[in-house]
């Protein structure tokens, strides 16, 4: 293993996929997101769980490039206080995508593990 590919993780992966991606496609992220976590909340069925945390991450993940482009974009133009809310936002985008990531690796276990009665 290279020196550069230790030192590579899923988050710098995410972040560089996120600022390489296009405005449409991170609303269509954010957007679809939104929309499989609304689906989960409505559908009761065993995975409605897997399928909020998958809707989670896709919306923090379309969050976090929106917020990190307009920060990049808009920093000498937006002061300190709106650098400061888009950097609160982008932190929060990207606590609520961990969320997400663990919900569905917890999520995805109780589905395949099932209900175990002792």
């Amino acid at each position: 293993m290279s020196e550069d590919s230790a030192r590579d993780s899923l988050p710098r992966f995410l972040a560089q996929r996120a600022r390489t991606a296009s405005d449409g496609r991170l609303a269509i992220d954010a957007a679809g997101g939104l929309i499989a976590v609304a689906a989960a909340a409505v559908v009761a069925s065993p995975g409605n769980l897997v399928l909020a945390a998958v809707g989670t991450c896709f919306l923090a993940f379309g969050l976090w490039g929106i917020t990190d482009r307009e920060l990049a974009e808009r920093r000498a133009t937006i002061g300190p206080i709106g650098g400061g809310l888009l950097l609160t936002a982008r932190a929060a985008a990207m606590v609520l995508g961990m969320v997400g990531g663990l919900a569905l690796l917890f999520g995805g276990l109780a589905v395949m593990l099932g209900r175990w009665v002792s």
